[in-house]
């Protein structure tokens, strides 16, 4: 069922290198193995590099709390409780402070690599030649990259550092904000130096499912120059600047280098087309198993539409901790999914099904497919196996709380309450569920790649193939093209494919910084739900933790606000 999982050896490196101390940035060595006596052999930079995959995949990150966050947070889903609808985190919240040190692990890992890897000599490795020693530098810095690009777009200025400055315990007070501009352009150069020397999606060998490709370089790359769009340049008034023109042409080249590539395709519902073919060919993204429709079947995760996915797996790890409680599946279906075990932390907001268009959905749909399969509604199977115990009807206020209804918000079918079905499908039930959660997690797909092209050839002036990109997401689902590449039209469309994936927090943010995207925030957040606690000039970004700041006497300053 599973196809990639990081040896248990690779999680017990983090014994090695970091400390388990109130200072997530501090690095102690608490074992007998010194980090001088470590990077000597091929297996050494193995475990090393296979360490440096665990901090995506931590519970402090896609593990469970950037969703129960920033999926909190978005104006799409409501939280159990209104604590995280109305942005109640402080600088002591251990949601933030598990984020932050999931993060900073995952960029003090490649950076010792690299550090320790970048000036020796292949041939005086045991068991290593060059281009394995250029591969494992270019996977560390296409993590690294990604690091960067959270560190900055959630923090703003935190702490900064590459392999040449890794902090140590004696100098942590020295630690201070590092400069906006070293995160991105630290991040374009770990990008570029990375990409010529990774694997394409299908020369990866199988069992390395996972591991950082060329294309996921490129579509980072893309993603992080049209991000920097907002966060660098528009928000500080650059928009438009020579500057800022060069970094969205290189983004997309290096877009169209991932398109043009051919690696990569939209899953397309297959003829006959029947209703669950257009369910399916969506959904099979976001399941751990193949999707089986009346005639055809439907690729699950790693597919040819995948492009980065951190890896799951159900596979219990004995005396493991990362990412779940000695699992080396998720924590989300515990908190998340219509599981009678579950949570049941979140359900889809109603304004959520009211953005799906009706005109022109395709036979036998009254509404744009994707919403069913984005969403449960009362009466889907949670399930496509009859002999399933879990071949059962998702029913409101049982496979969820009923939060919309106890805010007053209805739908006008009378509907209770929408539950999230991307990665809750089929319900996962095995021995440890929902603990054990084996759905990866999709950072990035091709059908964000090309909307999120489409987005910079707007920024740049289209020549219609932006266009043409946006219309071909749309065409997947037989959804009527649009007629012209539009704001509103990158909005909607971004918010109905990608809905309840965890990106629309960051484009409402990103938007908010040029006020040509009519972002406001009084109407998004303050609406009938109860909303009132987004504070422009502070939500933007989360608060530093509190422990940080003080161990670092005062060097570290905090986000403004908080």
């Amino acid at each position: 069922m599973k196809k990639f999982s990081i040896k248990t050896l690779a999680f017990l490196i983090i014994l090695t290198f970091t400390t388990c101390s109130e200072d997530f940035l501090t690095v102690e060595n608490i074992n007998n193995l010194s980090v001088e006596s470590w990077y000597k052999t091929m297996d050494d930079f193995t475990l090393a590099l296979n360490s440096c995959y665990c901090a995506l995949a931590d519970g402090g990150m896609f593990g469970l709390q950037y969703y129960l966050m920033f999926q909190s947070f978005e104006d799409r889903i409501l939280f159990e409780t209104t604590g995280f609808d109305q942005f109640n985190i402080n600088s002591t919240s251990g949601n933030v402070n598990n984020m932050w040190r999931a993060i900073y692990f995952g960029l003090y890992r490649p950076s010792m690599l690299i550090r320790n890897l970048k000036d020796k000599d292949a041939a005086d490795i045991p068991g290593m030649n060059q281009q394995q020693k250029d591969n494992y530098l270019a996977q560390a810095r296409g993590l690294r990259a990604m690091t960067y690009f959270y560190l900055v777009t959630i923090w703003d200025s935190p702490v900064y550092y590459n392999e040449d400055n890794i902090p140590d315990k004696d100098l942590q007070a020295d630690l201070t904000n590092g400069n906006r501009e070293d995160f991105w352009n630290q991040l374009v150069k770990d990008l570029e130096d990375a990409i010529p020397y990774l694997p394409t999606r299908t020369q990866l060998d199988p069992a390395d499912l996972g591991r950082v490709t060329k294309g996921m370089a490129q579509a980072l790359l893309g993603k992080a120059m049209l991000f920097k769009h907002y966060y660098y340049y528009a928000r500080f008034g650059n928009a438009g600047s020579a500057e800022d023109v060069a970094d969205l042409n290189k983004g997309k080249q290096a877009f169209l280098d991932l398109i043009n590539s051919s690696e990569y395709e939209l899953i397309q519902p297959q003829e006959p087309k029947t209703r669950l073919d257009y369910i399916y060919a969506h959904l099979c993204n976001f399941s751990y198993l193949d999707l089986p429709s009346e005639n055809n079947t439907y690729p699950s995760e790693n597919n040819a539409e995948t492009v980065w996915q951190v890896q799951y797996s159900d596979e219990r790890i004995a005396g493991g901790w990362l990412p779940g409680w000695q699992w080396s599946g998720t924590l989300n279906f515990q908190y998340f999914s219509p599981h009678s075990s579950s949570f049941r932390n979140l359900e889809v907001h109603p304004d959520l099904y009211n953005e799906f268009e009706t005109a022109g959905a395709p036979a036998p749909f009254a509404i744009d497919p994707r919403a069913h399969s984005s969403m449960y509604m009362d009466g889907d199977t949670m399930h496509f196996d009859p002999s399933h115990p879990y071949y059962k009807r998702y029913i409101s206020g049982v496979n969820n709380k009923r939060v919309a209804r106890s805010r007053g918000l209805t739908l006008p079918d009378g509907t209770n309450g929408l539950g999230l079905k991307k990665y809750y499908y089929p319900v996962y039930n095995e021995l440890n569920a929902p603990r054990n959660d084996p759905f990866n997690r999709t950072i990035i797909r091709y059908a964000d790649v090309l909307l999120m092209y489409a987005e910079i050839q707007l920024l740049l002036g289209d020549d219609g193939s932006g266009l043409a990109r946006l219309n071909e997401v749309r065409q997947r689902v037989d959804m009527p093209a649009v007629g012209a590449l539009t704001r509103d039209a990158i909005k909607h469309e971004r918010d109905v494919e990608l809905a309840v994936e965890g990106h629309r927090w960051f484009d409402l943010i990103r938007w908010s910084f040029d006020p040509a995207w009519g972002i406001d925030f009084a109407q998004i957040f303050n609406g009938s739900d109860g909303q009132a606690n987004f504070v422009v000039g502070k939500n933007e970004f989360m608060p530093i933790p509190l422990v940080e700041i003080e161990l670092h006497a005062g060097q570290l300053k905090q986000n403004p606000g908080w």
